[in-house]
């Protein structure tokens, strides 16, 4: 048996050779091209990904001065400020909440150790807490960072996180000496809103060098409550506007560099915060008798806390990444 093959040239191949010439085969194009190169961060490719926000200092320093970074928090995608129920009681207390899943699935952190706090406050008949959250401890100034994890990203904290995970990173001392006082007013425009005032300082530095250095910072601020009367409805009823709120915070920071790579920190925080009643939406703020509730409570600490907190943190770095271990302690009176 014999085979036979058979080449067939078309005109389609036919066009395409006659414009091939001999120089085409016999010259080397030379071309000049341009190199970029991009450099990167792993915080910058940490930000871009979809289930995770992060919030730097600078973008802090941008935005107009808070007093909760809640308000701050609360621009990042599927997060909101609420309550535990609809009802709004005390003023609309409203805490984190994240991909609608209430403040309960929401996990706050403070430089990667749980903040529960506002788990000493008891459940009202409502279903909620009478607190303002844990956002509240550290003042805007003193933050590095804050991630905001949400779904998948979140998982890994458990099922107290399930809605996500808000972890605040706070700065760490200097070698060198550094000090900063700040002051801060709100007044609104409209007089039934309640003003704010807040001051803080923080002061941070070397010890003895570089191998210890420490961090000290304190906070005061007051947030008037609104006036009982800011929410007067057409039927005479005055549901409650915003709660007051009175902070006062302590934290120092001591960190020792063993070896460059081997650091111990010791950590202590003092928290003081006040809620300061406006009124309740289930009563009817217009019942403002010398003996009426509302004008009994108005003005008044409805719901105190005393937080405070020791830590000791261990830092390694090594060739093939980092490692934190630690033993933290915090206790709340309410």
């Amino acid at each position: 048996m014999r085979t036979q093959k058979n080449h067939i040239a078309t005109p389609l191949a036919l066009a395409i050779a006659g414009l091939l010439s001999p120089g085409v085969f016999a010259e080397e194009v030379e071309q000049d091209t341009e190199t970029m190169v991009v450099h990167g961060t792993a915080e910058e490719a940490l930000k871009q990904q979809p289930d995770v926000s992060i919030i730097t200092a600078e973008d802090i320093a941008k935005d107009p001065p808070v007093n909760d970074l809640s308000e701050i928090i609360r621009k990042m995608p599927g997060v909101n400020l609420t309550g535990n129920s609809a009802s709004g009681s005390r003023g609309n207390n409203r805490q984190i909440d994240i991909r609608g899943m209430g403040p309960e699935n929401t996990l706050i952190l403070i430089d990667g150790v749980p903040v529960t706090s506002r788990n000493s406050v008891r459940y009202s008949w409502r279903g909620e807490r009478d607190t303002r959250g844990d956002s509240n401890w550290v003042p805007p100034e003193m933050v590095e960072r804050i991630e905001v994890l949400r779904g998948p990203a979140a998982a890994r904290y458990g099922s107290g996180a399930a809605g996500g995970v808000v972890n605040i990173i706070t700065k760490r001392p200097t070698n060198d000496w550094h000090g900063s006082l700040s002051l801060y007013t709100n007044q609104p425009e409209n007089n039934k809103e309640g003003a704010t005032n807040r001051a803080n300082f923080s002061l941070n530095g070397p010890l003895a060098g570089d191998a210890l250095t420490m961090r000290l910072y304190g906070n005061i601020n007051k947030t008037e409550p609104d006036a009982w009367d800011i929410n007067r409805a057409q039927n005479g009823s005055y549901a409650a506007g915003r709660e007051g709120v009175r902070n006062k915070d302590i934290n120092a920071l001591l960190s020792w560099k063993v070896t460059p790579q081997q650091i111990l920190d010791f950590s202590y925080a003092y928290s003081r915060q006040g809620n300061i009643y406006a009124g309740d939406t289930q009563y009817s703020n217009s019942n403002m008798s010398p003996n009426g509730l509302v004008d009994t409570l108005y003005g008044q600490e409805t719901n105190r806390l005393y937080r405070q907190t020791w830590g000791l943190t261990y830092n390694g770095i090594w060739d093939w990444g980092q490692s934190k271990a630690g033993v933290y302690y915090e206790k709340t009176n309410n």
